[in-house]
C-alpha cells in the first residue's frame, strides 16, 4: 500500500488514490470543495456534448467516452463513505495506464517486510504552525488604543486652549498700554455706527444748504468748544457705574437694547440711569470684559469664604461674578446668596466654576 499526497492510501498498482483520479478528470487540485467540483462538472459536460458532433465519428466517440469518464468521476465525488463501501475501483477510458515509478509526493512503504520487523509507514508533515504569541495578538489592539489615545490628547489639548482664552477674556487680563481714547460727539456720547452715519449725511447737508455759511471767526470758536469737550475714557472693564455712552464705547453697538438693557448675544447688561448695575454674562459663547471691585479693605489672601463672610471677601476669593443681584452672585452654575451683605448659603456646582468654601 502507497500514500498519496492527499494523505490516503491506495494500491500498488496505481499512481494515486480515487478521488485525486476523479478530480485528476476535472483538472483540480486535491483542495477542490463540492461548489469547485459541480461548477466544473457542469461546464465539462457542456463541452464534451457528443451530441453536438456529427461530422467525424471518431471524435465523437472520444466525446461519449470523455463524457463516460467526467459522469464516473463526479458520482465517485459525491458518494458518501457509506456508499463506497464495496465498490470497485473506477476505471477511466481515457486515462493512461498507471506508471510503474513511484509519485514524487508518495512514499511507498515496504511490501513484504522481514519477520520481526515493523512496517513502517512515513506520513507526510502535517505540524501545526506555530501559535501565535501575545505581543503579536495584542498588536493591532495596542495600534488601535495608540492612535485614540494621541487623537483624545489633541481634543484635550484644544478645549483647555479654548477655555483658557474665555476664561481670559472673562475675568479680563489685559494691559494697561492698550488702553485707548475713545471718539465721542461734542455731546459726550459714543459715535454712531459707520452705516447710520453716512445714512444722515444726506439730511445734514440739506439743512446746510439752507442755512446761512458760518464765519471762519465761529467755526474755529465751535472747533475749540469740541476739543474742550471731555472725552470718556475708553476703560478696559465694564464694571458697575459705568455709564450707557462708556460701555457702547467699549464694547459697540448691542444686539439689542432698552432704556433699562444692553443685549450682546448671550450676555446682558443691566442699567438704571444709563448707568450699569448688573449683568449676566455668558464667558464662552459672548464674553464681556466685566470687573467687580471690593468696596472696603479685605485680606487680599484669602483662599476661602464661609458663612457669614461679606461681598467683599467672595469677591476677592472667587473673583467677578458672572451674574449679581443685590442677595445674589453667580459663578456659571455655582451660587452664593446674602443677607445683609453676608453669606448664608450656596449652591456649589464643580462642573462649572467650583466655589472655594468651607
Amino acid at each position: 500500500m502507497n500514500i498519496c499526497s492527499c494523505g490516503n492510501l491506495f494500491g500498488d498498482q496505481y499512481s494515486q488514490c480515487p478521488r485525486c483520479d476523479a478530480l485528476q478528470v476535472f483538472g483540480l487540485g486535491k483542495d477542490a470543495t463540492e461548489t469547485e467540483i459541480r461548477n466544473a462538472y457542469r461546464l465539462l459536460v457542456k463541452v464534451w456534448q457528443p451530441d453536438r458532433i456529427h461530422d467525424d465519428p471518431q471524435l465523437k466517440e472520444e466525446a461519449e467516452n470523455k463524457l463516460k469518464d467526467i459522469n464516473t468521476a463526479f458520482e465517485s465525488l459525491i458518494a458518501t463513505s457509506t456508499e463506497l463501501i464495496g465498490r470497485q475501483r473506477p476505471v477511466y477510458i481515457t486515462s493512461r495506464a498507471a506508471s510503474s515509478e513511484t509519485v514524487p509526493d508518495s512514499v511507498t512503504a515496504p511490501r513484504k517486510p522481514s519477520q520481526g520487523y515493523t512496517t513502517l509507514v512515513v506520513l507526510p508533515d502535517r505540524t501545526p504552525p506555530p501559535i501565535p504569541g501575545f505581543w503579536q495578538r495584542s498588536k493591532p489592539r495596542f495600534a488601535f488604543w495608540g492612535w485614540f489615545i494621541l487623537l483624545f490628547g489633541i481634543a484635550a489639548i484644544a478645549c483647555v486652549l479654548l477655555m483658557g482664552k474665555s476664561i481670559r477674556t472673562f475675568f479680563g487680563v489685559h494691559s494697561p498700554g492698550n488702553e485707548q481714547v475713545a471718539n465721542v460727539g461734542d455731546s459726550g456720547s459714543a459715535s454712531a455706527p459707520a452705516a447710520s452715519s453716512e445714512a444722515a449725511q444726506p439730511a445734514l447737508r440739506s439743512a446746510d444748504d439752507r442755512q446761512p455759511a458760518k464765519t471762519h471767526a465761529e467755526t474755529h470758536a465751535e472747533t475749540q468748544q469740541a476739543a474742550a469737550a471731555p472725552r470718556p475714557k475708553l476703560m478696559p472693564y465694564v464694571t458697575v457705574g459705568s455709564t450707557r455712552e462708556e460701555v457702547l464705547a467699549q464694547q459697540g453697538p448691542p444686539t439689542a437694547s432698552s432704556d433699562d438693557k444692553l443685549v450682546y448675544g448671550k450676555s446682558e447688561l443691566y442699567l438704571k440711569d444709563d448707568a450699569v448695575v448688573g449683568w449676566r454674562i455668558d464667558p464662552m459663547a459672548s464674553p464681556i470684559r466685566v470687573k467687580l471691585w471690593p468696596q472696603g479693605s479685605v485680606d487680599p489672601e484669602l483662599d476661602f469664604f464661609s458663612y457669614g463672610s461679606s461681598k467683599d471677601a467672595v469677591i476677592v476669593v472667587q473673583g467677578t461674578p458672572t451674574a449679581f443681584t443685590e442677595n445674589k452672585f453667580e459663578y456659571a452654575g455655582s451660587v452664593v446668596y446674602f443677607q445683609n451683605n453676608r453669606v448664608v448659603s450656596w449652591k456649589n456646582d464643580p462642573a462649572s466654576i467650583s466655589l472655594r468654601v468651607r
